[in-house]
């Protein structure tokens, strides 16, 4: 059985397949919707540690060449959750009380691990006015990055 063991840095993780004799670092980064890897295996490099500050090497120039992310571009992004058609803004339904609440929430993250979200009633405003709403929130917030 394969383990993967998560690593302190990003973009590197652990491969131990003891049945197929590998054992090494994988290293991934992506960028505009392309992924750069690159397997670093022990007995290659003489051992776990050369190995690892192998994989170190390969991702801290990778992350030159590529240079850093682009928060902004990340926020426009469209995942496949998203059934309001606008990234960021989503219907969600709370059950409060025996009863169900739907809001329209926007979400946004103002710098580095800090995320913000704002909810609006569609009993409060009307489904339509909710998700207006929702939609200027979350385009104010991403205005701010």
């Amino acid at each position: 059985m394969a383990t993967r063991k998560k690593n302190p840095i990003a973009g590197i993780c652990r491969i131990d397949q003891p049945a197929k004799h590998n054992h090494g670092f994988l290293v991934r980064l992506r960028r505009n919707h392309k992924i750069y890897s690159g397997h670093f295996a022990d007995a290659a490099y003489g051992g776990k540690k050369r190995a690892f500050a192998a994989a170190q090497d390969f991702l801290r120039e990778l992350r030159s060449i590529l240079g850093p992310v682009d928060r902004k571009l990340l926020a426009r992004k469209m995942d496949g959750y998203n059934k309001s058609g606008i990234t960021g803004v989503s219907k969600i339904v709370v059950k409060r009380a025996k009863r169900r609440v739907a809001y329209w929430l926007a979400n946004w993250s103002p710098k580095p691990y800090v995320i913000r979200r704002k909810y609006f009633s569609v009993a409060k405003y009307g489904a339509r006015k909710a998700k207006q709403m929702a939609i200027r929130a979350r385009a104010a917030g991403v205005k701010g990055m």
